[in-house]
């Protein structure tokens, strides 16, 4: 401040360069001494408008700041402040008001006695910052106050500084409890240190740090909370404060916690399902590699299934899976998974066996026992018990078996294996079921090529009458592998069966055997041949059947009597009307049929009575102890009398001695197919038997 021997001139050079404008009264006599020129001027206002405006400075100063100057200056003039400071408003000539500051302080001059010298600034563009901060404050303040996340502030020793009223509301104790605490101290819990960690780390780096934090608040009530962590920094760059403002995601992380539920377990039983399982599995091998105990994977599936939906209902059959799981978790042991990985499949995965194989595969046979005898207990459906069997497949889990795919390939072949020993039984996986399997699934792809590739064949066996004739052939089907030669029809029939490719495959057979009676029709010996063939269950019930077998007979233009479709008893237990329909529509166009193998299956004889069939096959299992066995004898006269009692005609095949012809003719039945007369032969070779016969005769 100046002194009593102050160099004016030096000061007011230093004012010039620092923008200020010097302003000097004499406090004895009140006059101006020093006008605040620059001020003035800045305004708008001439020099002649200034020195007028001097005289009376509250002409322009804002109304609201005229007393706060005069209080000013009084407390300054009675010695309550050390200095005067004051801040207004000044109009300016286009009537803007100008924030002003005005520093100032009496002294002693020597030559001028006592003296009020001060400066006069521009403080406009902070003014205005202060009330754009005072009002982005006040914002800032009713958004927080209001905002439905929770929002505290933190210093460096993670105590809050602020909380807003929506964290209080859900915390216990509140804005008391809260403010001054860290995380730990209140509210607590086992993630509170993880939060303060938190905290630190903003301080440290400055960075924004987003986390979720799960906690507890009033009540005992659990919060999942999304929170951002902001550092605060002063003017000086440094961080004095972190912000944190939390949203409420528990509704989302409960969908979360479900989503993940979903996605890993059956939504009908609630058991794990195979992604889950996978990952138990895998964990199952890592334990028995490094433990050296033995495992087990169970492979369940239930005998029948199909047929509970088919009769009662796709609820009913929903319902039995979720009993199954249920008896099923009551089964395992701590630590074993049971998993439902599709269909009416369940899995079961054994850990902690004993690591001697044959202690831990006693220990999987009685678990077995146990879920057999379990799961072969009535329940109740639709108002009634049903008994549903299981079949299992074993594979055990060893430090050697590293791949899931292999186990699961192991347990659902012991699984079909338990199936194909009569199901409701336990199979442990064997190296040989692998061998079949691979075999079978070799012969059904080397199968679904046979036809177009022309590897089937029709060969013939002999039917004559009881003067020797042969009056026709059975059409029986052949396959000629080209690297393993004649294939067994006991092997791949079946095959055809399942996979559906006996529809393809019995068409072939009937067009084959429809073409070769045509060739038939130019020779005279051979136009009166008619030939049998076989019709499988599965392609009798084709929906186009009858359209596909008057199409082959229109296609190939023969007489249709001359064609015999052999059935077997196990068609009968269908539909019987559906079956008589087929069977009327084609027997119009004088297609005949005939019953195949009778006497093995269970058709009873009110079905056999519908039918209209126009002969009966005595099976051969009745043929071959005919002349030595009672009651194969018993059977075959019965057939025979019931054969002849209905009007149809009656042939025994497997006839391979004079004995069994001649016992057959003894009982009136005159028809006969076996070695006796001919083993199946490729048709050229039919051929010459049948013309050395027609010679013969």
């Amino acid at each position: 401040m100046i002194e009593h021997d102050i160099d004016k001139d030096r000061l007011e050079l230093a004012l010039e360069a620092a923008g200020l404008d010097l302003w000097e009264n004499n406090l004895v006599t009140g006059e101006v001494t020093r006008k605040a020129i620059k001020t003035y001027a800045e305004l708008g206002y001439t020099e002649a408008e200034a020195a007028s405006l001097v005289d009376d400075m509250f002409a322009i100063v804002h109304p609201d700041d005229i007393a706060t100057i005069k209080t000013t200056v009084s407390e300054y003039l009675a010695g309550a402040t050390s200095q005067y400071r004051c801040e207004f408003r000044l109009r300016s000539k286009d009537g803007a008001w100008i924030w002003y500051a005005n520093y100032g302080r009496s002294m002693d001059c020597h030559s001028q006695g006592q003296r009020f010298i001060g400066v006069t600034f521009n403080i406009n563009d902070r003014k205005n910052k202060e009330e754009l901060l005072a009002t982005r404050e006040l914002e800032w303040r009713t958004l927080v106050e209001n905002s439905p996340n929770t929002i505290s502030r933190y210093d460096q020793n993670c105590r809050r500084l602020y909380v807003n009223p929506a964290f209080c509301a859900i915390t216990e104790g509140g804005k008391d409890a809260l403010l001054g605490k860290t995380p730990t101290e209140h509210p607590g819990g086992e993630n509170a240190a993880r939060y303060e960690e938190k905290i630190r780390m903003a301080f440290a780096t400055g960075q924004n740090i987003e986390f979720e934090l799960h906690w507890m608040g009033k009540n005992q009530q659990e919060f999942c909370t999304h929170i951002r962590l902001t550092a605060e920094y002063d003017l000086n760059g440094v961080v004095t404060t972190v912000l944190a403002v939390g949203h409420d995601i528990s509704e989302i992380n409960s969908q979360r916690q479900r989503i993940h539920e979903i996605a890993l377990h059956d939504p009908l039983t609630q058991l794990p399902n195979r992604r889950f399982f996978t990952d138990r599995l895998q964990h199952a091998l890592t334990i028995c590699s490094h433990s050296g105990q033995h495992g087990a994977l169970l492979f369940i599936d239930l005998d029948n299934f199909k047929n509970i939906n088919d009769t009662l209902g796709h609820d009913i059959g929903d319902l039995l899976l979720q009993l199954v799981g249920q008896r099923l978790t009551h089964c395992v042991r701590a630590g074993d998974t049971v998993a439902r990985v599709g269909g009416d499949e369940f899995v079961i995965i054994m850990e902690g066996l004993s690591e001697v194989p044959q202690e831990a595969a006693h220990q999987v046979e009685a678990f077995t026992t146990k879920i057999m005898a379990s799961l072969s207990q009535p329940y109740q459906l639709a108002n009634t018990n049903r008994l549903s069997t299981p079949s299992i497949g074993v594979t055990m889990l060893t430090d050697r078996i590293k791949s899931i795919d292999v186990l699961m390939k192991r347990a659902d072949i012991a699984m079909y294996s338990a199936k194909k020993s009569g199901r409701n039984t336990v199979q442990f996986f064997d190296p040989a079921m692998q061998a079949a399997i691979e075999q079978r699934a070799s012969l059904e792809l080397h199968l679904s090529q046979a036809l177009s590739q022309h590897q089937l064949q029709l060969y013939y066996q002999a039917q004559v009458n009881n003067m020797g004739k042969i009056e026709g052939a059975e059409a029986l089907l052949r396959w000629h592998h080209p690297l393993n030669g004649i294939i067994n029809p006991a092997d791949f029939i079946p095959i055809a069966e399942e996979t559906g490719l006996i529809i393809p495959i019995g068409l072939w057979v009937l067009e084959t055997a429809c073409q070769q009676l045509k060739a038939w029709e130019a020779d005279t010996d051979k136009a009166s041949l008619h030939l049998a063939v076989n019709v499988s269950p599965r392609q009798f019930q084709h929906t186009d059947f009858v359209e596909q077998v008057t199409d082959v007979l229109n296609k190939t233009g023969i007489n249709p009597t001359r064609i015999k479709l052999e059935l077997t008893e196990s068609m009968v237990l269908g539909d019987i009307n559906e079956i008589v329909g087929k069977m009327q529509a084609l027997k119009r166009l004088g297609v005949k049929f005939s019953m195949d193998d009778f006497g093995t299956g269970h058709s009873s004889l009110s079905s056999l009575k519908k039918l209209p069939l126009d002969q009966l096959k005595i099976d051969q299992s009745f043929i071959h102890d005919i002349a030595h066995d009672c009651d194969s004898a018993i059977i075959v006269q019965t057939i025979i009398a019931m054969a002849n009692n209905l009007g149809m005609e009656v042939i025994a095949e497997g006839v391979e001695t004079e004995e069994q012809r001649n016992f057959l003719c003894e009982h009136h039945c005159l028809s006969f197919q076996g070695y006796l007369f001919g083993k199946p032969t490729p048709v050229d070779q039919f051929e010459q038997i049948l013309k050395h016969s027609t010679m013969r005769a």
